[in-house]
């Protein structure tokens, strides 16, 4: 009898109930549907937008640059300017060089190349060629002739090394007058398919796709793979891709579409909305209708059902042992069930919440696009952010000597560093300001410090990081550095501060360690220019391998011109490997036994002490203690042969006569009495080099100094040092420093006159 009944009250519910169920289900999905399409065409629209300001911003930026490079590039303007024929030659490569950093430091450069219509000479970063043999010499031909300012341009970008089955490769190109008095020209080409991969980096290509198309309504990169970085052909348009929005710049004259790949049905039934939703009404309603209709008339039973229960005595034990299992002890164990499910998907999200944390910290650090802080700000308050932001700033805390810090506690760093991590967090507890500690390599901690409305923001960031130092100081048996990069008022920068923080930190090789370095101490020091302790370094070397005290007066200067300046350890560690290897190559021209004490142990205890050293002074000390016990060393094999006196004879000669043009090795002879052969042979072995170079190097070395503490003419010069022939002097001078007299004069006495 039960069961009839609730079978009976099943059938007479349950169809209705899925019919109105489906309804409204039904209802549901085409509100929902509608509401997703309109919501799609304003994201689209946004998308567009925001895609478009995004190349403006990557193109304007180029355009910037260009124009800035053009006008203070001094190698740059030395290319375009009138110059000697024997000074063309360093102009050009200085401007290739250039060239070269401009197009590393652009990911989105692919080529530059400079027009100087004076000789129609063309000069890329890898050659230089007249314009005539020039494989772009028409798109260079129609820029200097156009009276149309110059634009960004979608072209064919000629390649007359690939086959003719290959197709043109399309380019993008924008020209700018380097110089007004002739239409010089420096011209940017860039690949549409970098420009894809930036417009991919906004875009999920599943769902959603972005075109772009230039004034001709030539599309020029497409999220879809199409476009010019392919076969130049227009890619094949899906039959569910539908176009919802474009924009168009005002920067380029392009236009950006965007829409989504949806389906041809959804399409149809989102275009039925308003009958749909009438259709489900009804039945929603005939379905109501239909349930008071069956309520009403299963009234009367249940209410004489009620009555007949309450009569009833209560089941007993035995009855309820053979009766039926109780539903609402399914309900119990179902929601004991969801429960203990809830605490462990609870669990499961504090594990997650740190790698949450942590990738949050690490994509705000490098500004990586889509990823930007202003769209998680809900997060961030969820992690103790006080809101709203109105300032921040980036610390970096480097482990001092992490080299014997790893071999000092092998099995404790990662105690270690935790230590101090959870004493930023209790130094941080009673301060105003949030700060926000990740450790981003193995020896470095970044501090994002973050304020909301506090004054002498910079003050306070400064006053942290100096009670972090000295605790560290105080209570572990380490050091810290700690770069502090500029304050910033928004969330969406803390990336640049992040940078200038590494660099603060990377330049203590100069600045010391154990303090605080702030952007002002990097700004108030110039920076360091490796080239000009080239000539230092290869003083050094000559005087090292000819066993000359006069090394260390040289080893001094280097030391005393790179501590006045600003060096980060690893421009530091590429001029001592250069030392390094300028001294491997001299001392390879020296005798074995002499060589052989560089090669089993100078060299090796050079390249470890750089390894293991950080600062200036201490490579520089470490360095000089180790070339002092080698150069000691080769003196006394020098001095333990019987030549030993003869050589410094012939030396000790060439010092006080080397401005005799007549000096070679005839003239020994003649002087010593001794054979020619016999005085050459000797002389190489002692001091690893040849006569003739030797003589040229005293020449020149006293050329250098007299170039920079006398005032006389080149020729003056050059006959005081024993060159008859100007351009004799001038030619040795430029094989010896890769500079002529007068460029050298005038580099190194720049400097004194700023």
């Amino acid at each position: 009898m039960r069961k009839n009944w609730f079978y009976r009250l099943l059938l007479s519910y349950l169809p209705v109930f899925f019919i109105i169920c489906l309804s409204l289900l039904l209802m549901t999905y085409l509100t929902i549907s509608e509401m997703s399409k309109r919501s799609a065409n304003k994201a689209n629209e946004a998308l567009s937008h925001n895609v478009m300001q995004l190349i403006d911003d990557a193109l304007a930026g180029i355009d910037s640059l260009m124009l800035k490079e053009i006008q203070s590039n001094g190698r740059l303007q030395l290319f375009y300017a009138e110059q000697p024929a024997d000074e063309r030659q360093y102009a050009d490569v200085q401007a290739a060089s250039a060239i070269k950093e401009l197009t590393a430091n652009n990911p989105l450069i692919d080529s530059i190349y400079l027009y100087r219509l004076a000789d129609q000479t063309v000069l890329t970063s890898s050659m230089i060629t007249k314009l005539d043999t020039f494989a772009d010499k028409q798109y260079l031909g129609r820029t200097v002739s156009t009276k149309i300012p110059y634009a960004w341009t979608l072209r064919s970008y000629p390649q007359p090394e690939q086959g003719a089955s290959k197709p043109e490769e399309k380019i993008i190109s924008l020209a700018k007058i380097a110089n007004l008095s002739d239409y010089s020209t420096m011209v940017v080409n860039i690949r549409p398919e970098r420009l894809r991969l930036l417009m991919q980096s906004m875009v999920y290509t599943q769902t959603t796709f972005v075109e772009v198309r230039d004034r001709a309504g030539r599309l020029i990169v497409s999220t879809d793979g199409g476009g010019s970085t392919d076969t130049g052909l227009e890619p094949a348009k899906s039959f569910r891709s539908k176009t919802l929005s474009e924009a168009h710049s005002e920067l380029t004259g392009w236009t950006f579409r965007s829409g989504n790949h949806g389906e041809v049905i959804a399409e149809f039934v989102s275009s039925l909305f308003y009958i749909w939703m009438a259709l489900g009404c009804l039945i929603v309603l005939a379905g109501l209708a239909w349930l008071i209709y069956v309520s009403r008339r299963n009234y009367k039973p249940i209410r004489s059902l009620m009555n007949r229960i309450s009569n009833v005595r209560p089941v007993s034990a035995e009855d309820a042992r053979t009766g039926k299992v109780d539903e609402f002890q399914l309900i119990e164990s179902a929601i004991e069930g969801l429960l203990d499910e809830s605490n462990m998907l609870q669990e499961q999200h504090q594990k997650n919440m740190v790698y949450r944390k942590r990738y949050l910290f690490l994509s705000m650090m490098e500004g990586a696009a889509g990823t930007r802080p202003k769209t998680g700000l809900a997060e961030l308050e969820q992690m103790g952010v006080v809101l709203p932001v109105t300032e921040t700033a980036v610390a970096l805390a480097e482990i001092d000597h992490y080299v014997e810090f790893e071999r000092q506690y092998k099995n404790d760093q990662h105690l270690l560093k935790h230590v101090l991590s959870k004493v930023v967090q209790e130094m941080a507890e009673t301060k105003p300001y949030t700060v926000w500690t990740e450790w981003i390599d193995r020896c470095r901690m970044a501090i994002l410090v973050i304020y909301s409305g506090q004054e002498k923001a910079e003050w306070e960031t400064v006053e942290f990081c100096e009670a972090l130092r000295q605790w560290v100081e105080e209570n572990l048996d380490f050091t810290v550095t700690i770069g502090i990069g500029s304050h910033i008022e928004d969330m969406d920068h803390v990336s640049q501060s992040f940078r200038e923080a590494i660099a603060a930190t990377g330049f203590k090789s100069s600045l010391g360690y154990n303090r605080i370095i702030e952007p002002a101490h990097v700004i108030s020091k110039p920076k360091g220019e490796l080239f000009r302790q080239l000539q230092c370094i290869r003083s050094i070397s000559q005087s090292f391998r000819a066993g000359e005290k006069k090394w260390e007066t040289h080893y001094e200067e280097m030391y005393e011109g790179i501590r006045d300046q600003l060096y980060a350890y690893e421009d530091l560690a590429g001029l001592m490997n250069v030392l390094i290897g300028h001294l491997q190559k001299e001392m390879a021209e020296l005798p074995e036994e002499l060589h052989q004490v560089w090669q089993e142990s100078t060299h090796d205890k050079l390249l470890a002490a750089l390894e293991q050293k950080e600062t200036l002074d201490e490579i520089y000390g470490e360095f000089r203690a180790i070339l002092q016990e080698a150069f000691e060393q080769l003196s006394e094999l020098r001095e333990s042969k019987s030549t030993h006196q003869l050589v410094h004879q012939v030396k000790r000669y060439i010092g006080e006569n080397y401005h005799n043009p007549d000096l070679s090795l005839m003239h020994l002879t003649d002087e010593f009495g001794l054979n020619a052969k016999y005085v050459s042979r000797v002389f190489r072995e002692a001091f690893g080099v040849k006569f003739v170079e030797y003589v040229t190097a005293v020449r020149m070395e006293q050329a250098m100094q007299r170039l920079l503490e006398t005032e006389g003419t080149i020729q003056e010069i050059g006959q005081s040092v024993g060159y008859e022939q100007s351009l004799t002097f001038i030619r040795v001078f430029k094989k010896y420093t890769g500079t002529t007299p007068g460029q050298y004069r005038k580099m190194k006495t720049l400097p004194e006159t700023d």
